[in-house]
């Protein structure tokens, strides 16, 4: 299998969202919908792309906000997450206590468990669970490539000052779960360029 991916960056926080498609069949996941979902969503039809699940490394406003959006261009697809914030995309329940309550509620939620497999029609993504960000966030790995959320970006690592954040959590994940994988693994962040576990082992300051 062949992944080919693609990402679309939205103008007010510069959140990424990801299209992650199987080159042979077409099969595709969107991870993380950012306030543009427009722009994955012309990037997938553009590509005849299959959308069979949207996946979430988190619940922040930003990672979340065209998920309807997304669901009237795709159908009622799943939307997986970490159970830990389930409750933010099935209830409208805020991430945040520093922010107010969201409109965001879905139906048809899938879970994304540390340690599991998560399939979407040809794609499987191992599951790690890296929270401190947030209490459920999540890397998703298949194949070569990392997508950290607001775990881990380039030269730096996420925010921790929220009420629900834990900066212990947020580096112990970060060390155990993700510098633990090869130097060459490309890491895909919630925002910013592309980076490698190499070198985010090397040069970042957060992890020295």
């Amino acid at each position: 299998m062949t992944v080919h991916i693609e990402v679309t960056a939205d103008r007010r926080f510069g959140t990424n969202s990801y299209l992650v498609e199987d080159d042979g069949t077409h099969d595709a996941v969107i991870i993380d919908s950012n306030l543009e979902p427009d722009l994955i969503v012309e990037l997938a039809r553009s590509r005849s792309a299959n959308v069979r699940a949207i996946l979430l490394t988190h619940t922040d406003l930003d990672h979340i906000a065209g998920l309807h959006e997304l669901r009237d261009a795709f159908g009622p697809v799943p939307i997986a997450v970490h159970d830990a914030e389930r409750e933010v995309v099935e209830q409208g329940k805020p991430l945040r206590r520093e922010f107010g309550p969201i409109a965001t509620q879905v139906d048809n939620v899938a879970s994304l468990a540390d340690g599991e497999r998560f399939r979407a029609g040809s794609l499987e993504f191992e599951v790690l669970h890296t929270p401190g960000h947030s209490p459920g966030g999540v890397t998703l790995k298949i194949d070569g490539y990392l997508f950290t959320g607001d775990a881990l970006f380039a030269g730096s690592v996420g925010r921790s000052d929220f009420a629900n954040s834990d900066g212990h959590d947020l580096i112990e994940g970060i060390r155990v779960k993700l510098l633990a994988q090869p130097d060459d693994m490309i890491v895909y962040s919630g925002h910013g360029p592309a980076t490698t576990i190499g070198r985010e082992r090397r040069t970042n300051p957060f992890l020295t």
